[in-house]
């Protein structure tokens, strides 16, 4: 359970760096799960994820790996984090909702030396099938993640910005180039290091990036995307995970690929 305090930095801050989740032995087996899926990609009879791909395509050298709904393709997964009592209880205090549901997951893997820049973005805008923007994600640290292996940093207080990804994209152009204010706000980044098991929150309209890992370390983690009670589906979207969607246009979203996680009164399975 998260302190009052700590509820309400998450609510000034837009993140908050949480605690413990996950055992050493439980990480070395999502570790090995992770590259099992890798080897496993599109072998006929092996459960896949919803999508495996390099975020970095168009330069090979630096690849970011990303894995979505890792979960479908490993019980381990699910087991661990999907329907993780203690991440599922925390998100129920940072969000207030009534029900939790998961809109997907999303592994991202920057390989020791020259893994690459998740370049400066706020996730709800990449989310056209889903509103409002109220979502939160759990992020799963599988390595130590520190400055030197790229890890995540944060723009406190941007989640209350609204939707400014068309300024990002437009006056963001590297990692390092953030403007010192946006309309009369001062701009402060701050790195978020986390320790291998343990949970960092954020939210779906925080400003946030990762560098590159320069470091002999990898960099594996994995956010975890949540919906409430309040999160309907957008059919004139587009997103990889809307060919599973199940229901219609202004709908609240549910179904099998969106399992639901948390219900107020109801005691963790």
């Amino acid at each position: 359970m998260l302190s009052e305090a700590q509820v309400k930095q998450f609510e000034r801050d837009g993140y908050l760096h949480g605690g413990q989740v996950l055992t050493d032995a439980q990480v070395d087996t999502l570790r090995d799960e992770i590259q099992r899926v890798i080897d496993d990609d599109g072998k006929a009879g092996m459960p896949q994820p919803v999508l495996l791909r390099n975020l970095n395509a168009n330069n090979p050298n630096a690849p970011v790996w990303q894995i979505v709904n890792i979960w479908e393709a490993s019980p381990s997964f699910r087991d661990l984090l999907i329907f993780n009592p203690h991440i599922s209880e925390e998100m129920s205090q940072l969000t207030g909702a009534s029900q939790l549901r998961i809109w997907h997951d999303q592994v991202q893997y920057k390989p020791p030396m020259y893994g690459g820049t998740t370049m400066w973005h706020q996730d709800a805008p990449l989310w056209p099938i889903i509103a409002p923007m109220t979502e939160v994600s759990a992020w799963v640290a599988l390595d130590d993640v520190d400055v030197d292996n790229g890890c995540m940093w944060m723009v406190p207080g941007s989640h209350r910005w609204g939707n400014h990804m068309s300024f990002i994209r437009e006056h963001v152009p590297t990692f390092d180039a953030m403007p010192a204010e946006f309309e009369g706000r001062s701009i402060e980044k701050r790195p978020c290091p986390v320790r291998k098991g343990e949970v960092h929150y954020h939210h779906a309209l925080t400003w946030h990036g990762s560098p590159d890992n320069t470091s002999a370390r990898p960099r594996r983690a994995i956010a975890i995307h949540y919906m409430t009670d309040e999160t309907r589906y957008v059919a004139s979207g587009n997103h990889p995970m809307k060919p599973f969607v199940e229901v219609q246009d202004g709908d609240v979203m549910r179904g099998d690929h969106f399992p639901l996680v948390w219900e107020r009164g109801l005691a963790p399975a």
